[in-house]
């Protein structure tokens, strides 16, 4: 008999009773990790080499030469993975606050932390109606998982190893913890919810503020590029002595390199970690 391809290995491991432990990490998302579809690929290829086109051309005047920086356009999807799985666990952090809420109002209720985990989860269905959502995924595998008598520690712990956030980890911590200690898991649970919700909207705050500062950084970026290309189609002649020499090639190469190195500065120094 042919053996089933691995995915589907997976996904029925996770349906069969007491065998989730079973189940391999790999079939559940990394969240550090952003993994793009062909769709998302073609597009920002597309984008990268039309901007490096645009770029080349407002710099050199020459349509052979921007379309020599055009190639460097395959490298953009590369330089985008990143900000994409930065971008979903900030998502996730904003929702994870909101599962906190449920999950508090549901204890409060005199619910047990396995049933609250229920609960959470169809009160988050409410405010996020996307099942794709990364919370509704998360929550309604740790609800399979309990329902598999499988300890909810356990589960926690593996979301927030997988999620790469500090604030799942330490509530996953605490559970376990509390657990193991035999203490009031639900006073616990409620207390560490508010101080964790708490250090998340201080965080919300602060990133407000630092938007203003990230804009103006990106204005900033982008007007040298835009002031020359009105000199250059605008300047009635201005400068046309940099394109009739090999000096003045150079020079303007000597200019694109310190506008990269500028932005890949400023950006780095925008890049505060909250």
């Amino acid at each position: 008999m042919k053996a089933l391809p691995k995915r589907f290995y997976n996904r029925i491991m996770i349906l069969l009773p007491g065998r989730v432990q079973d189940v391999e990490c790999s079939c559940l998302t990394d969240y550090s990790v952003y993994v793009m579809s062909r769709r998302e690929k073609e597009k920002y290829t597309l984008m990268g080499a039309a901007g490096l086109f645009i770029i080349a051309f407002v710099f050199f005047q020459s349509v052979w030469v921007a379309a020599l920086f055009s190639p460097g356009g395959l490298f953009f999807p590369g330089y985008m993975v990143r900000g994409l799985a930065e971008k979903r666990k900030k998502e996730l952090r904003l929702q994870f606050k909101d599962a906190l809420y449920a999950l508090s109002s549901a204890l409060g209720s005199g619910s047990s932390v396995e049933s609250a985990f229920r609960i959470s989860l169809n009160d988050l269905r409410i405010i996020y109606p996307d099942e794709k959502a990364c919370i509704i995924r998360e929550f309604s595998y740790i609800c399979r998982r309990i329902e598999m008598n499988e300890p909810v520690e356990k589960a926690l712990a593996d979301f927030g190893r997988r999620s790469h956030i500090e604030d799942i980890s330490n509530f996953a911590d605490v559970i376990s913890i509390c657990k193991r200690t035999g203490g009031n898991l639900v006073s616990v649970v409620k207390n560490t919810s508010g101080a964790i919700s708490g250090k998340i909207e201080v965080e919300q705050e602060i990133e407000l503020i630092l938007a203003g500062r990230r804009y103006e950084q990106k204005v900033l970026s982008v007007m040298p590029l835009v002031f020359i290309g009105l000199v250059n189609f605008g300047g009635s002649g201005y400068t046309d002595t940099l394109y009739s020499s090999f000096t003045g090639y150079l020079l303007m190469a000597l200019s694109l390199g310190i506008l990269v190195a500028s932005y890949l500065i400023s950006k780095r120094i925008m890049d505060i970690k909250v």
